[in-house]
Parts: structure tokens; sequence; C-alpha cells
């Protein structure tokens, strides 16, 4: 029997993402793990467009569960002297450990400096250049593929090492916090909450009534605590639509904060969160500030769970 074979079509990254900033920039944020899986280790998407002094950054984020902060800086076109220059000043007014240059065509000469950044920048800062690549089988949807250009050959290790050094330390604080905030849901009329074990974990997840849905407070990225209704099956975005029909009067149940409407687009899941900055220091103990934060916490993890009771269950 004859085998039928497509042919392979390598496109233009232009045909795909007409513009850097509103098209490619937002794409890649939204499938960092495309990155991840090429380095090795889950990047965390902080901020997009950064403001870096006078530039602003095209990616900000860090890898997941360690201190180290990434720096990503893309172009749909070939490398160029000014995103080099550009990409040093982020990487040093941030103090980035991970620096990643995605270019669709890449010089020589950026080549080689890439090379040399990751042979003398010492162990605190690794250098990444990578190619975005469009592919087709004849007539099929495009696909994407990074290609590693350059990357540090010692950056595994290191960066293993840096995790092995957090990860007692966090997990610590973690144990200690959640304890602190579980038996102060307790002993403030939240019934539900008895009998729940302290964890490492960055999130605490408490059940609604409905599988997928809950009421979850999280430590998110930038020193904040973030109370939400996540939904963790809704691909379809079905059930953050109908949150958000209702966007009004649930906005007015949350008097003094800003209301995040996260669709997460590319990813199954859906939120609806407020967020709240806090001092970890501070709050690594029991004390005033810990206690405040624990109020406004308990506050609106409560008015959290009753919406999604009333709106998704």
């Amino acid at each position: 029997m004859a085998i039928t074979v497509g042919e392979l079509q390598v496109l233009n990254p232009r045909d795909l993402w007409k513009h850097e900033e509103r098209d490619f920039t937002p794409w890649l944020a939204q499938n960092i793990s495309h990155l991840s899986d090429l380095i090795g280790f889950p990047i965390a998407v902080d901020q997009i467009e950064h403001k870096v002094g006078a530039y602003e950054l095209d990616i900000l984020g860090h890898v997941e569960d360690t201190e180290t902060i990434v720096v990503i800086e893309n172009q749909l076109t070939q490398t160029d002297h000014a995103h080099l220059g550009q990409l040093l000043a982020y990487a040093a007014g941030l103090d980035a450990g991970m620096v990643i240059w995605v270019a669709a065509d890449i010089r020589d000469e950026h080549r080689t400096t890439i090379e040399w950044l990751n042979a003398h920048a010492g162990e605190r800062v690794s250098f990444f250049l990578v190619r975005p690549e469009v592919v087709r089988i004849d007539d099929s949807k495009p696909a994407v593929r990074f290609q590693l250009e350059v990357g540090p050959s010692e950056f595994s290790r290191r960066l293993q090492e840096v995790a092995s050094e957090g990860e007692a330390a966090r997990h610590d604080f973690r144990l200690t916090f959640w304890e602190g905030f579980l038996s102060h849901l307790v002993t403030h009329g939240c019934t539900w909450a008895s009998g729940r074990s302290s964890t490492k974990d960055a999130w605490l997840a408490f059940g609604v009534g409905r599988s997928g849905i809950g009421g979850h407070v999280s430590m998110a990225t930038g020193s904040r605590i973030r109370v939400e209704i996540y939904c963790s099956q809704d691909a379809d975005k079905a059930q953050f639509e109908e949150l958000s029909r209702h966007r009004q009067e649930i906005e007015a149940l949350f008097t003094g904060e800003e209301v995040s409407w996260e669709r997460l687009e590319g990813k199954i899941a859906s939120r609806m969160a407020v967020y709240r900055e806090y001092d970890k220091a501070k709050c690594a103990v029991a004390g005033p500030e810990r206690e405040a934060l624990f109020t406004w916490m308990t506050q609106h993890l409560v008015t959290c769970r009753e919406v999604a009771k009333q709106y998704l269950v």
C-alpha cells in the first residue's frame, strides 16, 4: 500500500503574528509553556510590557518556586544591537537570573555575544538565544516550535541548586502562615475550615459544592495575596462568562477593592480575584500586620464562596 506523505512548509513568523507588541508578545505570555519545555524549567509570567527605566520589557517572569527572575525580549525580525543593549539593561535593572532573547533571525555576531556572556557572566545569570519556527503540513493549521540556538551548559545544575537552597525556608513559611490562617478562619465562624491541615503549597483551596469550582487563597507573585473564585475546568469559559454577566453586582460586594477578571486565554481554567500586597517578613509571625491580612483574606474568601454558590453551583 502506497504511503502518502505531506509536504512540510516553514513559514515566516510574520505570517502568523503581524505585530510584535500586539500579537506575538501576548501570545508568548499565554503560551509560555513552549519556552518552559524548551529550557526545562517552568516559567511563570508576572507582567508584559514591564517598564524598566525609559524602556518596556516584553515579558517579566520568574522560575516557579524560586526567586529567579526571568526577562524575555522578543523580535519577529533579525537580531540587532538595540535589542541586545535593552536586554542587558533589563537584566541589570531587574537583577535577572535568566535572560531569554527570542528572535526569528539571528545574526552571527549576536550568537557569539550570547555565548561570550554565558562564558563570562558567572553563575548568577544565564543567557538564552531562542528562535521561533512556524511550520505546517500541506494546508494544516500552522504549528510553532522553538529552537534553542544558545544556552549555558551548566544552567540546569545551577538552577536546581538555587531551588534546593530556597525550598526549606519557603516551606517553613507557608506551613506556619497557612496554619495561622486556618486557625483564624475557624475562630471567626468559618466552620467549613475545621479539620483542615496546613500545607507547604502556595495556595489553599476550599470547595463550594461543585467539582472544579472553589474559593482559593494563593500566594501570588509580587508579594501579593490573591483571594479568588477559581474555575479549574472552564476550557470553554462558560463559567467565567456566567460570572461576568453579573459583574456589576459582584464588584459591589468587594467594597474598596479592584476586582480582577482573568479569563486565562489558552488555559482550561479561569478566575475572578482580588489582590493585596503584604510584607512577608512582618507576616511570618503573629502580630498586627498578619492579623489585618488574615481579616482581609477571611472577608473576601467568604464573599467569593457566597458568589460562587449563588451564580455557579
